[in-house]
């Protein structure tokens, strides 16, 4: 089962991103490591047309259609998240067909939920981008796309200048669609787990726009520890 698990996995991703698979996986296991890759884009005002299906339409979502959003369990939108998200100042943008959300993706101006626990943070004027998510019937159709472009010009107007996002080193899905939309990779943060605690870092780029992780629990944001020496592109 292994063996065909590889056979599969260097099918879709090659022999470099395979293996590298299995040595990160290895370290979350072993060693508690945690990486994730820092990407920046900046917003792009004025967007080519995004063509959607016919009857696919783009806008900000109000609190009542996402309160009754959180109603689709395929939507992945439980009410209590979205309670919390509109009472931090979160906003969501998404795609409606036939009076049904199809796709959405959600944009904080201060802090928000992310893994395991921690919050993710970024500073004015860059924005984090989070939780986005296509109906799997949707996919493959730049909804994604679309309803980020669209969003840019919201953002625009409000001041920001580019989105931040985190995306876990070997989702290499959400990679591709994060280069295709012209995401750089700026550096990386995480943590590691040791005697119980967790130890959170992050590199330099990271640290200049404000990124990072942090325990909700305390009062301020702390900052990770830098990786002294680490370029932008390194670990």
């Amino acid at each position: 089962m292994k063996f065909k698990n590889l056979k599969e996995d260097v099918g879709r991703w090659g022999w470099i991103r395979s293996l590298f698979l299995r040595v990160m996986s290895m370290l979350y296991r072993h060693a508690g490591l945690h990486v994730y890759r820092i990407n920046v884009r900046p917003l792009v005002r004025d967007p080519p047309h995004s063509r959607f299906p016919a009857g696919i339409t783009v806008r900000m979502l109000q609190a009542e259609e996402l309160l009754k959003a959180a109603e689709d369990p395929e939507l992945d939108l439980p009410s209590d998240f979205v309670r919390g998200a509109l009472a931090r100042g979160d906003i969501a943008f998404g795609a409606i067909m036939s009076d049904r959300l199809i796709g959405y993706t959600w944009r904080t101006f201060t802090s928000a939920p992310y893994f395991d626990g921690l919050w993710a943070k970024v500073d004015r004027p860059y924005q984090y981008t989070y939780k986005s998510f296509t109906l799997p019937a949707y996919r493959g159709r730049h909804i994604h796309v679309g309803i980020t472009l669209f969003a840019d010009q919201h953002l625009l107007e409000r001041g920001y200048t580019a989105e931040v996002g985190f995306i876990d080193v070997v989702n290499f899905t959400s990679i591709g669609v994060a280069k295709y939309l012209g995401r750089e990779k700026i550096g990386y943060a995480g943590y590691v787990k040791l005697f119980g605690h967790r130890i959170l870092f992050r590199t330099p780029a990271a640290s200049k726009v404000g990124a990072g992780l942090f325990e909700p629990h305390q009062r301020t944001a702390p900052n990770p520890l830098p990786l002294t020496g680490a370029s932008s592109g390194s670990v």
